[in-house]
């Protein structure tokens, strides 16, 4: 029997550390309470006793502090509990190199789809061989029949600390991180393993000089499909019936609905979440509960992140990216983790051009601009054309009764040239074109004279002179007032 020299707690044969303080244990000690000779020597006991009360509120006793799994792996201290084990720190007991332990939960022990699920992790990870994916070494069974896997020790924190902690991440930061988790997943997908249950939780950040080096986990949930048309009953299927696979607030909608055929484009959808929530420190769906999210992700569509915080300047492209990401239709979706790591690295390069869905068509600058001046062509040259007709009807209908208003318009014309350009629709004078007889006054003919001068009428007084032809091209003068532009020329003016 071993004691904790600070403590006191007993521990059986074998255990090295104090699970409660970290202290090493030695020889079992009698309490010294009940060993004391007078009361005198009681305030010195009280004193020794006291720093066993803080770890003992609520604090689980652990059996495997100070153990060592299959003879080489002494268990130093608990990291974190997960759905499925616990995660420990341990050292090798022959090279001393440090180590991550998991150990399947004692409650799960007996449960055999779990711990096939763990031996699949195992195998599913070391198998897969990137740099941005937890190398997993081994694989055994601890005195009591649970299994573990060894990994590598990553020193670092996982992203979700860091998003509680600091985001909204910067844009270039966020894409670094992403990029890497793309990198990761699309090795994964290029040997047929899909994560199903990609989230912050599961991916890890270890500091490498000054950046991020992203550490992907957790291929418990993963799906392998094996290549070549295999019999589907002989590929690895540990679905448990009841255990929900995947975390809601990062599920895709496909996984909600339960479907049974999911693929790849489930973690595409997830680092778009993920994504999303480094941007903006938030998630796109929010909901009392489980069922209330997956009911939105089902139903509703996320807000752009530019929406969600105007005030963070995120970049169109970026949104775009993250958006198409995140399409609820999956045949909308990135199809590939490739061709969103692609578009990633293009945000990163400073391509401002990317994210647009495939097929379609944006228009560019230039042809807008061209398109502008064209249009505002068309209303000059519409305006010049109704002034000459306005001109060639005055001059063809001359008033009898005073020959001195031809004279007139002879004078007026020179004074024409210096007056102020009036715009095409005031300019037009057919209302003063009606088949009427009486006689014009001295003004119309230098207000029609004046109008000609328009810079995009290029005809004289010989295009005044083609009488027959122009009238017949100018329709009736209500549908020139309203400004009705003639058939098929495509444009229009507001009454």
């Amino acid at each position: 029997m071993a004691s904790c020299p600070v403590c006191a707690t007993d521990y059986p044969e074998g255990t090295a550390v104090c699970s409660r303080d970290g202290a090493r244990l030695g020889e079992a000690v009698t309490p010294v309470a009940t060993t004391m000779p007078s009361a005198a020597a009681a305030p010195a006991a009280a004193v020794a006793v006291a720093p066993a009360a803080p770890p003992a509120i609520d604090e689980k006793f652990d059996s495997l502090i100070g153990v060592s799994l299959a003879g080489r792996y002494l268990i130093v201290r608990r990291i974190g509990e997960g759905g499925m084990g616990a995660v420990y720190e341990a050292k090798h007991t022959v090279i001393g190199k440090r180590v991550a332990v998991k150990v399947l939960l004692e409650k799960f022990h007996s449960n055999r789809d779990l711990v096939a699920r763990l031996l699949q992790e195992a195998r599913l990870a070391s198998s897969i061989g990137h740099e941005n994916i937890v190398d997993v070494t081994d694989f055994g069974t601890t005195d009591d029949g649970r299994s573990f896997v060894v990994m590598e020790f990553l020193d670092g924190e996982p992203l979700a600390q860091l998003v509680m902690r600091e985001a909204p991440l910067p844009v270039e930061r966020s894409l670094r991180i992403a990029h890497q988790v793309a990198s990761a997943l699309g090795a994964a997908h290029a040997k047929g393993i899909y994560h199903r249950d990609v989230k912050p939780e599961n991916v890890y950040l270890v500091k490498r000089g000054e950046a991020d080096f992203v550490k992907v986990v957790d291929f418990g949930i993963s799906k392998a499909v094996k290549q070549g048309g295999e019999d589907p009953a002989e590929s690895y299927r540990l679905t448990h019936t009841g255990l929900l696979l995947g975390t809601p607030l990062y599920m895709s909608p496909e996984q909600a609905r339960g479907e049974d055929d999911l693929d790849h484009r489930v973690d595409v959808w997830a680092l778009g979440v993920m994504l999303y929530e480094c941007l903006t420190g938030e998630v796109p769906f929010h909901a009392n509960n489980y069922l209330g999210i997956i009911s939105q992700v089902l139903t509703r569509d996320a807000p752009p992140p530019s929406r969600l915080r105007p005030e963070l300047g995120i970049p169109p492209a970026v949104e775009s990216v993250v958006m198409r990401a995140m399409e609820k239709d999956r045949q909308k979706r990135y199809q590939t983790m490739a061709d969103l790591q692609h578009d990633i690295e293009r945000l990163l390069a400073g391509d401002q051009n990317v994210g647009s869905p495939v097929g379609a068509a944006t228009p560019p600058e230039l042809p807008a601009v061209e398109l502008g001046v064209l249009r505002r062509w068309r209303l000059a040259i519409f305006g010049a054309a109704v002034m000459v007709a306005g001109i060639a009807i005055a001059l063809r209908h001359p008033s009898d009764a005073h020959p001195a208003a031809t004279q007139a318009a002879a004078v007026v014309e020179p004074a024409a040239a210096p007056a102020p350009v009036q715009p095409p629709p005031a300019a037009a004078p057919v209302p003063l074109a009606v088949e009427s007889r009486a006689a014009p006054t001295p003004p119309r003919p230098a207000r029609l004279l004046t109008a000609a001068h328009h810079k995009p009428v290029h005809g004289d007084r010989k295009a005044a002179d083609e009488k027959p032809a122009i009238p017949a091209r100018v329709g009736p003068s209500e549908s020139v007032k309203r400004g009705v532009l003639p058939p098929h020329s495509g444009e229009a003016y507001p009454d």
